[in-house]
């Protein structure tokens, strides 16, 4: 066995000891130079004396300089939890020596610390990094331990918002004047362009469409309200390259350019923004913290801060809308995004406002359409009515209805027009099917054209009844006048005259007899008293006019009141009617003294409202007594025969004569009647003439007519049932009183309305006299009904919902998906989800009828109506069906057992 050599073994251990030891010497030596000599933080306070001592001058300078210590100062603030070093390599930053002066050695830029002084905040609470570490790096927060590394200059006024109220910083009262210009983060206000800049493109670029802010905005993307505090541990940055770096700001600008390269699974498409757009965007966004600071750090708000102005629709719209719908409401402005358009003029004229209230607020579950109604936290109803205001801005504001007119129309034009928009709905003839009929003889007899305009231009909202605002006026005249074909042509006055002369006055009178008792007598008494139509037996009527008033009265009707047009009456038998009424009186037509030439209207104005208006109403529209501004009666009637009536009254009537010697209550002479007659004259030929609503009637009393006679087909608060929807405020709006009168006294021929009057077949018995309480009471619906539910007029029976499911199958499945989710196993199909409960709450059956009938242009969805050029054309019944079987998707409408 070999001899250890143990002496040799001892020699190198201590040779190794000695190694050892002197270098652990040396490095305690290096250490303690570089900790308490050569430390980084020291070197940079050596050189800052230097400087100091270089700009001493005079001897209390230089005895300043001299005083300066190498040791590290720091901030203590207790309530902040924060103790900051900053200050000791950053030791001229209030001096104003040091302007000039490179970093870390000159002045804060701007005016900052004047109302921010470093002793009361310190430095991290603006620029964040760790403020008890004295390396850079460290200082800095380029640490992978480090939570809030420090801000780049272009994000540093993002940590003004802990403090300072958002308005206050970059919102209508800012305080600092926007300069883009100037270096961000030297100064406040280049700072505050750029957050400005970063709020204005989250907000019209649709970020709240995704993302919740403070409570509000959509539920796709994750909630940013304090998205500012997260830490770079919260990010994915397995996407990113070697060298990129991982911080906050860096992964928020890239996910900002390029979402979908760093968050593959992300719905966040490209937005399409320049570097300078996504780096505003980050700033904003830094921002958005938690304001957790000590009450002392809050800014004060100025006592005289004006109320904030509540936001418009317009910027609503764009705010919580335009991400998915688009800016201008027809395609998303988000290449991927792919959302019904709303600037969509079919979508537009079937969609009720309460239709768009309904969805706003509730959302569409399953889909990406939100809840954005207050219960959800983003939007009052208010706002979202204000969101709908905009929305309907899109609509075409309609011709203008005085350019409307039967007679200027083109019936040939007219008919290519029906059949194209109207025929699908209400008959290739008129008759009727998702609409009402409209050649019925007795509705053509009382609609005016006005009437008819309106409801062309502006529809029934809630009803299957589309406005057609974008047809121009000449095509809505055209139709019109189509309408009016089916009219009877009234015969000539020269047919009516050979008839008086043919007969005797007593044959004809014997025969206008019967014909007056069937026809006129419901609204003119039984003997011409009056009732709902005034007194014809007078002295001072029938013998005060001629025959052909007489005549053009019978056939023209009085358009907005309750006298139809009887176009449809032969000769003989309006001579008869003539007759009859010439009957009454013994002394035959009055020879009428000529009125004075026709005087002033602006000084009619004055003696109408003075001795008139109480009666007639404002502008003679109407009240207790007739209405004087109609257009047809006008025609018809002389100077000579209004004088008359007014200086002389009407015998057996409230209408007394105003002449001195008739002893009125208001006197006026034969030249102030002559300018109350040129003040009717004007009124009369204005196109604005106001529809006739006469304020008379009890409502109490008509409620429980209405409730008693009427609610069983239109529903007791008049909300349709088997008959037309009448609690509907554009056809309020459109219907005068004379209107409604004469449709409850005739009825409507060829449909179940029948005449409700005493001694007519009709369904019920109404007093002539009450006629006027209906109507007050109807009256009390005209006035907007927001948030009103849609009504059920489904036929839910067996035969309709089976047929409908096999008419969905057949023509509607393919796009809808065969149980209506747009979807089947995974499947997704390009049409919406209408089996969805919160667009059935929403969507009315007239909405559904006249979606499928009408279509939706410039969409995959054809009209399905007859003849209106679509895949297939289904007549109402087909239509009807289908919905039948939409609405057994819904609980409220689906019949037990299904």
């Amino acid at each position: 066995m070999a001899k250890l050599d143990l002496e040799g073994m001892e020699r190198r251990t201590k040779w190794l000891l000695l190694v050892v030891s002197v270098a652990t010497l040396v490095l305690l030596i290096v250490s303690a130079l570089q900790e308490n000599v050569f430390d980084e933080w020291r070197l940079i306070r050596r050189d800052y004396a230097k400087i100091l001592e270089a700009k001493a001058t005079g001897d209390r300078g230089k005895a300043i300089a001299a005083q300066f210590e190498v040791g590290i100062d720091q901030i203590v603030l207790p309530a902040l939890g924060s103790v900051d070093r900053c200050i000791t390599c950053h030791t001229g930053l209030d001096d104003p020596r040091m302007v000039d002066e490179a970093q870390p050695f000159t002045t804060h830029p701007a005016d900052i610390l004047f109302n921010h002084p470093p002793e009361e905040f310190g430095c991290t609470i603006c620029h964040q990094g760790q403020g008890r570490a004295t390396k850079t790096a460290e200082a800095h927060g380029d640490s992978e331990d480090w939570l809030y590394p420090m801000l780049e200059k272009q994000y540093l006024y993002s940590s003004c918002r802990k403090c300072h109220q958002e308005d206050l910083l970059f919102g209508d009262t800012v305080q600092f004047a926007f300069a883009e210009s100037e270096d961000p983060g030297e100064s406040p206000a280049g700072g505050a362009a750029i957050m400005a800049h970063g709020k204005r493109l989250l907000e019209t670029k649709g970020c709240l469409g995704c993302h919740v802010l403070d409570g509000r905005g959509g539920t796709l993307g994750p909630d940013i309200t304090f998205v500012g505090d997260k830490t770079r541990h919260e990010f994915d940055f397995s996407h990113f390259g070697r060298d990129e770096p991982r911080d906050v700001a860096y992964w928020l600008k890239k996910h900002f350019l390029e979402p979908q390269e760093i968050s593959p699974e992300t719905l966040m498409p490209d937005m399409g923004l320049t570097g300078k757009e996504a780096e505003a965007l980050t700033a904003y966004v830094l921002s958005l913290k938690a304001r957790d600071l000590p009450a002392e750090y809050s800014a004060p708000v100025p006592i005289d801060l004006p109320e904030p102005v509540p936001p418009t629709g317009a910027e609503l719209y764009q705010l919580m809308c335009a991400a998915c719908h688009g800016s201008n409401g027809q395609a998303s402005d988000v290449p991927g995004i792919r959302s019904p358009a709303l600037n969509n003029v079919d979508a537009l004229a079937v969609c009720s406002d309460n239709y768009l209230r309904f969805i706003i607020d509730q959302g569409r579950s399953d889909t990406a359409m939100p809840p954005w109604g207050p219960e959800s936290g983003n939007m009052t109803y208010a706002e979202i009515d204000r969101i709908i205001e905009f929305i309907r801005g899109w609509e075409s504001d309609g011709p203008d209805l005085a350019d409307i007119g039967s007679s200027s129309g083109d019936a040939a034009m007219g008919e290519i027009y029906y059949q194209g928009l109207c025929a699908n709905c209400h008959g290739r003839k008129g008759g009727g099917g998702i609409g009402n009929a409209l050649n019925s003889p007795t509705f053509l007899a009382i609609v005016s054209d006005r009437f008819l305009a309106e409801t062309i231009v502006n529809g029934r909202p809630g009803t299957a009844m589309a406005s057609w605002r974008h047809l121009p006026a000449q095509g809505v005249s055209d139709i019109l006048a189509y309408l009016r074909s089916w009219e009877a042509v009234a015969p000539a006055f020269a047919e009516v005259r050979e008839e008086l002369a043919r007969y005797s006055p007593e044959e004809n009178a014997r025969v206008g007899k019967i014909l007056y008792r069937g026809n006129c007598a419901l609204c003119h008494g039984e003997g011409g008293e009056g009732g709902i139509g005034p007194r014809l037996n007078s002295i001072d009527v029938v013998p005060a006019v001629d025959d052909r008033y007489l005549y053009k009265t019978i056939v023209g009707g009085r358009p907005t009141t309750a006298m139809p047009a009887w176009k449809h009456l032969s000769a003989d038998r309006i001579a008869a009617l003539i007759a009859y009424m010439r009957s009454w009186s013994d002394d035959g037509p009055r020879t009428l003294e000529k009125s004075p030439p026709r005087g002033d209207y602006d000084l009619g104005k004055v003696h109408y409202n003075r001795a008139c208006v109480a009666c007639h109403g404002e502008g003679g529209r109407g009240g207790v007594g007739p209405r004087l501004i109609n257009p047809e009666f006008l025609r018809v009637v002389s100077d000579d025969v209004l004088f008359h009536w007014i200086a002389h009254g009407r015998a057996g009537t409230a209408m007394i004569g105003f002449l001195e010697e008739e002893q009125g209550i208001i006197q006026l002479t034969a030249e102030q009647i002559a300018d109350v007659i040129a003040y009717l004259r004007y009124m009369g030929s204005r196109s604005d003439r106001p529809i006739v609503r006469t304020g008379i009637g009890d409502p109490n009393v008509g409620r429980q007519l209405f409730e008693g006679s009427c609610a069983s087909c239109h529903g007791r608060d008049g909300e349709g049932a088997s008959g037309p929807q009448l609690n509907n405020e554009t056809f309020l709006r459109t219907a005068s009183d004379g209107f409604l009168a004469a449709t409850i006294a005739l009825g409507r021929t060829g449909t179940p309305m029948r005449s409700m009057l005493h001694g007519q077949d009709g369904i019920d018995q109404i007093a002539p006299k009450n006629v006027q309480d209906i109507i007050a009471y109807m009256r009390l619906w005209d006035v907007p009904q927001p948030w009103r539910r849609p009504r059920a007029i489904a036929e839910m029976s067996p035969r309709a919902i089976d047929s409908g499911r096999q008419k969905f199958a057949q023509y509607c499945a393919g796009c809808h998906g065969p149980n209506g989710l747009g979807t089947t196993d995974g499947e997704d199909y390009f049409a919406p989800a209408l089996n969805n409960p919160e667009f059935l709450n929403a969507a009315s059956d007239g909405f559904l009828l006249a979606t499928i009938a009408r279509g939706r242009s410039n969409t995959p969805m054809r009209p399905f109506g007859v003849g209106a050029g679509g895949i297939a054309s289904l007549d109402a019944s087909s239509i009807g069906d289908i919905v039948s079987y939409i609405r057994t998707w819904q609980e409220a409408y689906a019949p037990k057992g299904e």
